[in-house]
C-alpha cells in the first residue's frame, strides 16, 4: 500500500510582499464646523416711527386737533432717524416714510392750526362773544338793549395808488348808555347783490359815535355798488358795569402835509379806572362842504389809567388845505 505524496509548502521568499487587503480604503470622517448664526434686524422702531407718522399726519389734518399733533409727529421724527442711522435696524423703508410723513405732517399742521385759529375768531365774532375790556353780562332778547346800532354814514372810494384797492368809511351811533356792541363786518357788494370782499372790525361800540375805516383787497376789476354793514343786535348787546365805563377824547389834532402824503398827530386821553391797550384811533377827512372824502387808522399801544397817549394817521395822498379832520377811539 502506496502513502500519499505530501508536497512541502513553499517556504517565504525574503523578496516577497504580503497582498493589500481587498476593498476601498477606510477614510476617517470630516467634521465640519456650526455655521455662524445668520444676523437678524429689527424692524421695530420702523414700523413705530411709521404709525406715529401716520397718526400725526391724520391728527394735523384735523382743525382744532392738530394742535396736539407735533406729539406724535416728533415721536414719528426721532424714531425715523434712529432707526434709519442704526446698523442692527431694519425696515429702512418704513423709516424713510415715517420720516417723511413728520415732515409733511409738520407743515399740514402749521397751515391747519392758522386755519383753526381763524375759525375760532369767526365763531366768536358771530356769537358776540369777543373778549375785551368790559367785563358786563351779556344782553339776551329780554335784558338787552333799548336800540340797534344806528349806520349814520357810509362812503367808499378807490385807492388813488392802487384802482384794485378801495377804501371805506363807517359812523356808527350807539344810543344806549349803558350797553356796548362788539364787533362789525362791512361787505362791499356789486350792483347784483354779489359779495366782493368783507371786512372786520373787532371794536367795542360803547355809547355814542363811533367810526370804522378800512379798506377791501380782493374786488380786483370789479366795481362796488354798496356796501351792508352788519354787527350784533340789541339782544346781543352788552351790559357795562359801573366800574368799567369810560370814554376817549381825542384832542389836539393837528395835519401836516408834504408833497406825498397828510399825517395826523393828536392825543387820546382815556378816563377808565383800568389800563386800556391796543386802542384804535380811526381819523375821518372831510372836505369844505362837509362829505368825507378819505379815512384811516392807527393804534395806540397803550393808555395808563386816567392817562392820555400820542397818536399818528397817515393818509396816502396830500389832503386839500381846507380839510377837516374828526378823530375816533376804541378798544
Amino acid at each position: 500500500m502506496s502513502n500519499p505524496t505530501v508536497r512541502p509548502e513553499p517556504a517565504p521568499n525574503e523578496h516577497s510582499q504580503i497582498a493589500p487587503p481587498s476593498g476601498p480604503p477606510s477614510v476617517p470622517p470630516v467634521v465640519l464646523p456650526p455655521a455662524p448664526p445668520q444676523k437678524t434686524e429689527r424692524k421695530t422702531l420702523a414700523i413705530v416711527a411709521l404709525v406715529l407718522g401716520i397718526v400725526g399726519f391724520i391728527m394735523a389734518c384735523i382743525p382744532f386737533v392738530t394742535w396736539f399733533a407735533g406729539i406724535a409727529l416728533l415721536g414719528a421724527l426721532v424714531l425715523s432717524l434712529v432707526a434709519l442711522f442704526k446698523k442692527n435696524q431694519g425696515g429702512k423703508g418704513f423709516s424713510i416714510a415715517g420720516l417723511a410723513l413728520s415732515v409733511i405732517g409738520g407743515i399740514v399742521s402749521i397751515f391747519v392750526g392758522l386755519i383753526s385759529l381763524g375759525l375760532l375768531g369767526q365763531s366768536m365774532l358771530e356769537e358776540g362773544q369777543l373778549s375785551g375790556v368790559y367785563s358786563g353780562t351779556e344782553g339776551t332778547a329780554s335784558a338787552g338793549a333799548e336800540a340797534d346800532l344806528v349806520v349814520e354814514e357810509v362812503v367808499f372810494g378807490r385807492s388813488s395808488y392802487d384802482e384794485s384797492v378801495w377804501w371805506f368809511a363807517v359812523i356808527l351811533e350807539n344810543p344806549n348808555e349803558d350797553f356796548a356792541f362788539e364787533g362789525a363786518s362791512i361787505e362791499a357788494l356789486d350792483s347784483n347783490g354779489t359779495i366782493l370782499d368783507t371786512s372786520s372790525s373787532y371794536q367795542t361800540f360803547l355809547s355814542g359815535r363811533s367810526a370804522i375805516a378800512g379798506e377791501f383787497y380782493s374786488v380786483g376789476d370789479s366795481e362796488i355798488d354798496s356796501l351792508d354793514v352788519r354787527f350784533p343786535s340789541a339782544s346781543e348787546a352788552t351790559r357795562i358795569s359801573a366800574s368799567d365805563l369810560g370814554t376817549f377824547e381825542v384832542t389836539d389834532i393837528a395835519p401836516t402835509t408834504d408833497d406825498y402824503f397828510t399825517t395826523i398827530h393828536g392825543k387820546v386821553t382815556s378816563t377808565f379806572a383800568e389800563e386800556q391797550e391796543l386802542i384804535e384811533v380811526v381819523v375821518i377827512a372831510r372836505d369844505a362842504a362837509g362829505s368825507i372824502i378819505a379815512s384811516g387808522s392807527n393804534y395806540v399801544e397803550r393808555i395808563p389809567s386816567e392817562g392820555s397817549a400820542q397818536f399818528e394817521v397817515m393818509f396816502s395822498d396830500p389832503l386839500p388845505a381846507d380839510t377837516t379832520y374828526e378823530a375816533y377811539a376804541a378798544v
